[in-house]
């Protein structure tokens, strides 16, 4: 099942993922955040996200934080870092625009 991340960086200003590609950078940041962290963001990438979702702005610059974070983290493969900058940048660019970030 496809996911299309809003505020991304393709021609549709969308990110497009797999439900398991999802989940793939959820085990990784799983892996390397901290437990806080991980639970903060746990919804949306442990693999049982059910589509639509909305997240209201000042949420999705925390996400954008805690990606950065794990993006960072040493133990992070450099192929899922720049998945998860992928994130962090729509997230961010939500939070800047003040609109929703969502999954469909």
């Amino acid at each position: 099942m496809g996911i299309n991340v809003s505020h991304g960086s393709d021609l549709y200003g969308e990110e497009r993922r797999s439900a398991t590609t999802i989940h793939n950078l959820g085990k990784h940041l799983a892996n390397v955040l901290p437990s806080g962290d991980w639970a903060a963001i746990r919804d949306l990438f442990d693999g049982s996200v059910s589509t639509p979702v909305t997240i209201e702005p000042g949420r999705a610059r925390v996400i954008a934080a805690i990606l950065r974070r794990g993006a960072a983290e040493w133990r992070m493969p450099r192929d899922w870092e720049q998945e998860a900058g992928l994130f962090a940048d729509a997230a961010d660019r939500a939070a800047d625009a003040g609109q929703p970030w969502t999954w469909t």
